[in-house]
């Protein structure tokens, strides 16, 4: 006759006690037998450790259920990688700071107050206005709330104006391409001669480099586009395959691991400013050098654009024109031997 066991305990060959649970890990063994003290003590601390962890449900009215709703969803599960994880950030705030409030009954001025205690950190408060909003918005699809009802939707955001991308000069990226550093050449170069975000050099494989193409992908449709790879990118990558590949994607850090956006952000800062008279630059504002590149490589104006998305495109248009401008008035000065 089968004994009766304590919650969570199995019992093997007749002999052996195991502690089965996932948080605790598969299985654990328990040493003696019950009635022994041993074996009592072993059981009381697996089972505390399981107590401990075990959360209660959110409750159906809260903003932590809303939240878990949310993260259960196509839509979230549909959205980039590094997207999401953008938006993850402002739901764990939204969680820690509204988690037990009623989202129903959740008026503006709550939650200009969470908005505003992130004062200091503009760019976060607005993220964290937008996904109150975005939050309200699935919950209106979802029929969790009154049709219309988003007390984030009035909220204005703090940032008024985003500091503006500037454009590496060409004297400025010759310079880093010679003295940077390889780990963050190689993501500058994919970015400079491919146009494409940081999010997406980061996880470029060597699967896309073709040679004498590359596959990149589409701004707004976020599909794949093959182009034609520039001659200076291509001799490169061929270089750094042939001498030093070490994994999937092309471009990883000191340590041989792939990067993120973040720490693509972070390496590129550090290596700058080892870099003698190099001024601060950033990643996006590479994107505006490249559409000349592009326009080498022998893309099409449809492609550039496609590429780099119409805003981007508009302004590295403006961008080209002005230093064309420059050129011209270099030439004429110079032709008047001034």
């Amino acid at each position: 006759m089968a004994r009766n066991l304590p919650k969570h305990v199995d019992l093997k060959k007749g002999k052996y006690y195991y502690f089965r649970h996932p948080l605790v890990g598969t299985s654990v063994r328990i040493p003696g037998a019950p009635g022994d003290a041993q074996w009592h003590a072993k059981y009381a601390e697996l089972l505390a450790k399981v107590q401990d962890g075990v959360k209660l449900a959110p409750a159906r009215s809260t903003f932590a259920w809303l939240v878990q709703q949310y993260r259960k969803s196509p839509e979230f599960a549909m959205l980039k990688g590094s997207t999401r994880d953008s938006y993850e950030l402002s739901l764990s705030i939204i969680e820690r700071d509204l988690g037990d409030q009623p989202y129903e009954l959740t008026t503006r001025k709550m939650l200009k107050l969470v908005r505003d205690s992130y004062a200091s950190t503009p760019r976060k408060a607005d993220k964290l206005k937008s996904m109150m909003s975005r939050l309200y918005t699935w919950a209106d699809e979802e029929e969790h709330v009154a049709a219309g009802f988003n007390p984030a939707e009035g909220l204005k955001k703090l940032q008024r104006k985003p500091t503006p991308y500037i454009p590496w000069s060409d004297e400025e990226i010759e310079l880093f391409l010679a003295l940077g550093p390889t780990h963050v050449v190689t993501p500058v170069m994919i970015a400079l001669y491919t146009g494409q975000r940081a999010s997406d050099v980061v996880v470029a494989t060597w699967t896309q480099f073709r040679g004498a193409t590359i596959r990149v992908r589409q701004q707004k449709t976020g599909e794949w586009l093959d182009i034609p790879c520039h001659p200076k990118l291509q001799a490169y990558l061929s270089s750094i395959r042939a001498s030093d590949r070490k994994g999937v994607v092309i471009a990883t850090s000191i340590e041989h691991r792939a990067y993120k956006p973040g720490s693509l952000a972070q390496a590129l800062a550090r290596a700058v400013k080892l870099v003698p008279d190099m001024p601060h630059r950033t990643m996006h504002g590479l994107r505006y050098a490249a559409a000349a590149r592009l326009e080498e490589a022998g893309c099409t104006v449809s492609e550039i654009a496609a590429i780099l998305g119409h805003q981007t495109y508009q302004m590295a248009m403006k961008y080209i024109a002005q230093r064309k401008a420059a050129q011209r008035a270099i030439q004429k000065l110079e032709a008047n031997g001034q």
